[in-house]
């Protein structure tokens, strides 16, 4: 023991001691929440929690590979994609197109009709042929058909309705077409602060580690403490956390963007991918 070999004050060795519980009792603590949080995820899956399911620690060290950085689009640019990929606006405008259709076909029905009506009613002479046809003495008629639209309560009804449903999808597409800029704007804010904040917590822990390295160097020259290396190393140990949940912050943040200006795809084999990302 360094603090038997008067290495170190027995008090400085009970510190370390203290933390090495309190560092054990966390990891305990940890691995229940992690258990836990992952039978939530079977469950989100659809999977029965008591399925075998292990997580891939090469996807963290993917995600580190990362390219950490603002969007490829300006801000213009995505609410322009959006609006013109987003599936959902799709059917928006394809429901104010099926009710411009149907005022069309209302008014239609309003409209007077006038049609030209003829006739014509010849005989032939025995045995009946066609080369035998009378027409000099046959009889014709020639006339118009007018309908006036005097009595039209039901037309006029389903017209007013078709207006009214018309007028109704108007406004929630221009709500929708609200809504789409609303949260590409955002997500748009979101991911650049998502890589600002990964930034900062990257020089975080680049000073954590040399601050634990130059405790290392003072404690050897009998210049620190137990406690200064302590404090450096659990420093450490949240700016590596920060930054680790900076990272998977900036991930989900770059994932919700590309999701709402629609070039997030899923493939046949359940695996996403990129379309037209920064072309």
């Amino acid at each position: 023991m360094l603090g038997e070999a008067g290495r170190q004050k027995s008090f400085e060795v009970d510190q370390a001691e203290q933390s090495k519980l309190s560092a054990w009792d966390n990891y305990v603590s940890t691995q229940e929440s992690y258990k836990q949080v992952l039978d939530q995820f079977k469950i989100k899956l659809a999977l029965p929690t008591d399925a075998e399911v292990v997580l891939d620690p090469n996807e963290m060290r993917a995600l580190e590979r990362q390219d950490i950085s603002d969007p490829n689009y300006p801000l213009e640019e995505a609410m322009e994609l959006a609006l013109q990929e987003r599936l959902d606006l799709a059917n928006n405008r394809d429901q104010v197109a099926d009710a411009e259709r149907k005022v069309m076909v209302a008014e239609d029905n309003l409209a007077a009709a006038l049609d030209l009506v003829g006739s014509a009613h010849v005989d032939s002479t025995p045995p009946s042929r066609m080369g035998r046809m009378r027409f000099h003495e046959g009889d014709y008629s020639l006339g118009l058909d007018m309908d006036l639209p005097l009595e039209r309560k039901a037309e006029r009804n389903a017209y007013r309705t078709a207006l009214i449903t018309l007028s109704r999808q108007q406004r929630a597409y221009e709500l929708a077409i609200d809504e789409v800029k609303l949260t590409v704007r955002q997500s748009y804010r979101d991911l650049r602060e998502a890589a600002s904040r990964h930034k900062i917590q990257q020089l975080s822990l680049d000073l954590a580690l040399k601050r634990v390295e130059s405790t290392k160097m003072l404690l050897d020259a009998g210049r620190s403490t137990t406690r200064d290396l302590l404090e450096s190393e659990r420093a450490l140990l949240d700016a590596q956390n920060a930054r680790t949940a900076a990272l998977v912050t900036y991930t989900i943040a770059k994932l919700r963007f590309f999701l709402n200006i629609e070039i997030l795809q899923v493939r046949p084999d359940g695996m996403w991918s990129i379309e037209n990302y920064g072309k």
